[in-house]
């Protein structure tokens, strides 16, 4: 039986379905959602604005394969109509790589499990799948001491604040989210965080708040959330 992920590669191949890079969208503002997703209003380049229809996923395997049934008879629906002049035409479809991180994250904390380790070195690229990987510093919820020296062990740029600030701190499922804030933005702006700031100060240049800059160009509502996530008490 033919997987979702296979029948839309299968049509992008046989140029069925035209497939474009999440990055040539911009200027992404939702307009309306619902249980199966939302719909955003966006620049497409080349083309101008579009509509932009983004499906949320879900926490069980049948969730999701029901959601994924539904998208694809849509998909083939409106490829059979779009040529009519008073129908949604469809352009194609797109994928935006950074949510794997959010999916696969989200199932570790729904297993009770925080990460305490997370960043760019940790994720691993397969099929144009991103994967979270390297679980050595991992721990169940109920394992982690309060007194732990350990909540310093990792790259430096991606440890949250409140670890430098009280050694007693007891690391939670906000300090991966803090973590996932800082890799999101180094994945908007290609480069290592805070490569101006020396090694021996950047713990004291966390703990007094700075953070760094949004890259020009980035989508306010990826902006918003990787802030959002590097806040001092991150939801």
């Amino acid at each position: 039986m033919t997987s979702v992920k296979e029948w839309i590669e299968e049509k992008i191949k046989n140029e069925y379905i035209h497939y474009f890079e999440y990055d040539k969208f911009s200027q992404i503002v939702e307009i309306g959602r619902g249980s199966f997703g939302e719909v955003s209003k966006a620049n497409l380049v080349n083309t101008g604005l579009v509509a932009l229809k983004i499906i949320f996923s879900k926490n069980s395997e049948e969730e999701l394969n029901e959601d994924n049934d539904e998208f694809v008879n849509e998909l083939k629906l409106l490829r059979e109509v779009d040529y009519h002049q008073n129908i949604n035409r469809i352009l194609g479809i797109t994928k935006d790589s950074e949510f794997y991180i959010l999916v696969g994250l989200k199932f570790l904390h729904s297993k009770g499990i925080i990460h305490r380790d997370l960043h760019s070195k940790n994720i691993l690229v397969d099929n144009g799948r991103l994967l979270i990987a390297d679980l050595g510093l991992s721990k169940k919820l109920a394992e982690i001491t309060t007194n732990s020296m350990g909540n310093r062990n990792g790259m430096v740029e991606y440890i949250e604040p409140q670890c430098f600030k009280n050694i007693r701190y007891k690391k939670d499922k906000k300090s991966d989210i803090y973590s996932l804030g800082v890799l999101l933005w180094e994945i908007s702006s290609g480069r290592l965080p805070f490569s101006g700031c020396p090694r021996n100060l950047l713990d004291y240049y966390i703990k007094d708040g700075h953070r760094e800059e949004p890259i020009d160009g980035t989508p306010l509502k990826y902006q918003k959330l990787y802030q959002e996530c590097w806040d001092d008490e991150p939801n």
